[in-house]
């Protein structure tokens, strides 16, 4: 869904390295069809998308301001794979991957839009802690607004979150609780 932009994919930080590692190592899928977004083909990717069917399946996590790969607060609804640059508070959570250090955090990323991720047929948002409560609660309850962009998926009509129990403690409609025992 997005790559730092000023690191190369074979940097341990990188969205490609993630990927691989994680995933592309361990399942049976051949080289040629995977389609990552990088510098030299973001201008590309949306259309890319389309001519191999869209997407079917969009797995994402929330920042804790709420944004949605790296659409930060501030991006358009209507955004479409690009070049972005990242916030600070992006750049200093993001610290913790490059050894603390914030000098080591690209200042920038491409990034799928937000219109990419709404045309996905279904999204399944993960958020984990205390630290994602806020977002959560945006996502849920908060008006739809470019400020916190994960409020776009309000709109999808095939969204799911995913989220622990302390994710939840911002929410003040607390039916919530419900759901524990499904």
């Amino acid at each position: 869904m997005d790559e730092y932009v000023g690191i190369p994919t074979s940097h341990p930080q990188s969205y490609h390295s993630f990927m691989f590692k994680h995933l592309f190592q361990h399942v049976d899928i051949p080289p040629n069809q995977i389609h990552l977004p990088s510098l030299e083909n973001y201008s590309e990717y949306d259309n890319m998308i389309a001519k191999y069917g869209g997407i079917e399946l969009f797995l994402c996590g929330v920042g804790s301001d709420g944004h949605i790969a790296f659409n930060e607060p501030g991006s358009s609804l209507a955004s479409k794979t690009r070049v972005k640059t990242l916030t600070n508070d992006t750049i200093v959570a993001n610290a913790r991957f490059f050894d603390g250090n914030i000098d080591a955090v690209p200042k920038s990323a491409v990034t799928v839009g937000v219109k990419t991720v709404m045309d996905a047929r279904e999204v399944i948002l993960i958020a984990d802690g205390r630290g994602k409560a806020e977002a959560v609660r945006q996502a849920v309850e908060g008006n739809i607004s470019h400020v916190w962009t994960v409020t776009a998926l309000q709109m999808h009509p095939k969204f799911i979150m995913a989220v622990d129990e302390v994710a939840t403690e911002e929410l003040r409609v607390k039916t919530v609780k419900v759901s524990l025992s499904i």
